[in-house]
C-alpha cells in the first residue's frame, strides 16, 4: 500500500500490465463492467489466465485486442449483453479490498485518477510470484501529480520521474507479454495520460463504472 494523503477508506488498484489499462480502454466506450465469477450468464466475457486468454472467453485482457473489435463489442453491448472480466491478478485483487471507495488506476488515467479524492492509498497488484516493478512505477506515475506522500509513494514518485518506460519494457511481466505474443500491449499501457476517465468499482453489484473526475 502507498499512502497519497493516508486515508485507508479510499483505494486506488493500480495494474499496469494489464487489467487497469483494459478496463481503462473499455469504459472509454461502455458505461459498466461486471466481474466474472463464473461463466454461466450469456455476455461478453474478457480475459486471461497467466498472461493467455481464458478457454472460452470471447477476448484476452489487452487494451489493443478490445480497440480492434470495438465496434463487435459495442454492438452486443447496445443489443443488451454484459461484459464480464476476469484475470489473474486484477480482479482478485480488487475483490480483496476493504476500502468503502475504490477506482482503477493506470498510466493511461494517472492525472484524472489522482484527482478521485482529496487522499488515497494506492494498491499495486504485483503478481502471484511476488513484487512487480510496472505496478510501483504506475503507483509513482500517479503519484507525480500529488504533494501529500508518504515515503514509499515519495519513492515511486521518483522512479517514475526518470525514464520509467525502458523499466517496464525490460520488465519480468513485459517478458512475459512478449513471449506470448502481446508485445504491443506493453507500449500501448505506457500511454500516459491518454485517457480522462476513472473506473470506480461497486463492490455490492461486482462491477466496475465509469465516472468523469
Amino acid at each position: 500500500m502507498i499512502d497519497v494523503g493516508g486515508n485507508q477508506k479510499v483505494s486506488v488498484v493500480v495494474d499496469v500490465l494489464r487489467f487497469s489499462s483494459t478496463v481503462t480502454t473499455l469504459l472509454t466506450f461502455v458505461d459498466e463492467i461486471y466481474i466474472a465469477l463464473s461463466e454461466k450468464e450469456k455476455g461478453i466475457y474478457i480475459g486471461e489466465k497467466f498472461g493467455v486468454k481464458r478457454e472460452g472467453y470471447d477476448y484476452g485482457n489487452s487494451p489493443i485486442e478490445i480497440l480492434k473489435n470495438k465496434e463487435e463489442i459495442l454492438e452486443r453491448y447496445e443489443r443488451g449483453e454484459k461484459i464480464f472480466i476476469k484475470t489473474t491478478n486484477g480482479t482478485r485483487v480488487l475483490e480483496s479490498l476493504k476500502a468503502e471507495e475504490i477506482y482503477i488506476g493506470s498510466i493511461l488515467n494517472a492525472e484524472a485518477v489522482s484527482k478521485v479524492s482529496n487522499s488515497f492509498s494506492l494498491i499495486p497488484c504485483h503478481t502471484l510470484k511476488g513484487f512487480a516493478i510496472e505496478d510501483f512505477i504506475g503507483c509513482g506515475v500517479i503519484a507525480k501529480f500529488r504533494e501529500d506522500l508518504d515515503e514509499s509513494a515519495l519513492s515511486a514518485k521518483l522512479l517514475a520521474e526518470r525514464d520509467y518506460r525502458e523499466v517496464i519494457i525490460n520488465s519480468r511481466s513485459a517478458q512475459n507479454l512478449k513471449d506470448l505474443g502481446y508485445g504491443n500491449d506493453i507500449y500501448f499501457c505506457l500511454l500516459e495520460n491518454l485517457y480522462d476517465i476513472v473506473g470506480k468499482y461497486e463492490k455490492e453489484k461486482k462491477r466496475i463504472v465509469r465516472c468523469m473526475i
